[in-house]
């Protein structure tokens, strides 16, 4: 069974992650360790682009391409918190996407008897790699669990732009989309559960919520390419 730390701590204002007793380990996050393997996002350049090249985005400036960016964002992290609420505390959501989420939560239990453990802080202090999973799933029937990933952005990329590919020999035969970001960070998110917490992962899924229905992908894991990352840690 999983037993998760209450050791370790997210500080929202920096977004540090803090270890009791061992305040000074500098935790790396998951996203970032993922993120260092692709080109960074560069807000201003591509929004720049937009505009220049992109009908759809002409008539508006590059600070308020941006800001429909950051609004997004932060919805997302309202979707979140709504769905961590309901899970841990059966607190009714307003929004319509958590809404549509539960909904399809709901349905997928219906499958087995499940634990859920919502918004757990994952780790390993001598990788100094922590991450936060959105949802991670117990089948006590079988003892398996799945990992869950909570998406409302706009799209699941999976073609990626003009075939561009990862920036470091560990990712370059990987496409630069959302997709397979997402599929390294719940590969690596696996890894630690499996390598630190000894619990066997069945599956990775990203869920992708929509206004009016959720789409499941199942990723695969990329295994060989997360043992590749982390030979540098």
């Amino acid at each position: 069974m999983f037993n998760p730390s209450n050791e370790i701590t997210l500080n929202d204002t920096n977004h540090k992650y803090i270890l009791k007793g061992f305040e000074h380990i500098k935790f790396k996050s998951v996203t970032t360790v993922i993120s260092e393997y692709f080109e960074e996002f560069d807000k201003v350049k591509v929004a720049t682009n937009l505009k220049q090249n992109s009908p759809k985005y002409r008539h508006f400036t590059i600070e308020e391409i941006i800001d429909a960016w950051d609004k997004s964002a932060q919805f997302g992290t309202d979707v979140h918190r709504e769905l961590e609420d309901y899970i841990n505390h059966n607190k009714k959501p307003f929004i319509g996407r958590s809404k549509i989420a539960i909904k399809w939560l709901n349905n997928y239990l219906k499958k087995s008897d499940f634990d859920l453990y919502s918004e757990i802080i994952v780790y390993c202090k001598k990788l100094k790699i922590a991450g936060t999973v959105d949802l991670l799933i117990h089948d006590k029937i079988n003892n398996i669990y799945s990992l869950i990933d909570w998406k409302t952005s706009k799209k699941i990329d999976t073609m990626g732009y003009r075939n561009k590919t990862g920036n470091k020999p560990e990712t370059e035969d990987l496409l630069d989309t959302n997709f397979n970001h997402y599929s390294l960070q719940l590969s690596l998110y696996r890894y630690l559960l499996e390598k630190n917490y000894s619990i066997k992962i069945k599956d990775q899924i990203i869920v992708h919520i929509t206004d009016d229905s959720v789409h499941s992908y199942l990723t695969d894991n990329l295994n060989a390419h997360i043992l590749s990352i982390l030979k540098h840690y």
